[in-house]
């Protein structure tokens, strides 16, 4: 599996990361970004394991399934297919679209415990009809 790549990539991005929380913890118009820099970043390490772990799940499925049914040998071939081609990019993709959702979890988290925190009702949902003013 190509997490050689994935990882190293992956530590350079959080070190970005909290040299963007550390600059904007010092600069006063920036010091409300530094809260949902460091919460995207604590949200995207349970983002890329889980996306990860589900496509590691999938990747391994065809090939046992092909094993248990007793498939054919063209279906075994094409199963053992799917399985390299999932394993080997699949976690590309996944460290993607993890890092992406596991950051943005972690944002809207900071959003919500501030708002907690703050006191802050939420707003009524808008339910059609006129807009309000």
């Amino acid at each position: 599996m190509p997490y050689f790549l994935i990882v190293p990539a992956y530590l350079a991005l959080l070190l970005i990361l909290g040299i963007a929380a550390f600059v904007a913890s010092r600069n006063p118009p920036w010091r409300p970004a530094c809260g949902f820099i460091v919460g995207g970043m604590i949200g995207t390490l349970p983002g890329i394991i889980v996306a990860n772990g589900i496509v590691t799940l999938v990747g391994i499925l065809p090939a046992v399934l092909a094993d248990r049914l007793s498939a054919g040998e063209g279906l075994t071939r094409f199963c053992g297919i799917l399985t390299i081609i999932a394993l080997i990019l699949g976690p590309f993709a996944a460290s993607l679209v993890g890092v992406l959702l596991g950051f943005a979890a972690g944002c809207l988290w900071v959003r919500l415990r501030r708002r907690a925190v703050s006191g802050t009702p939420r707003p009524a949902p808008h339910r059609g009809g006129a807009t309000p003013e």
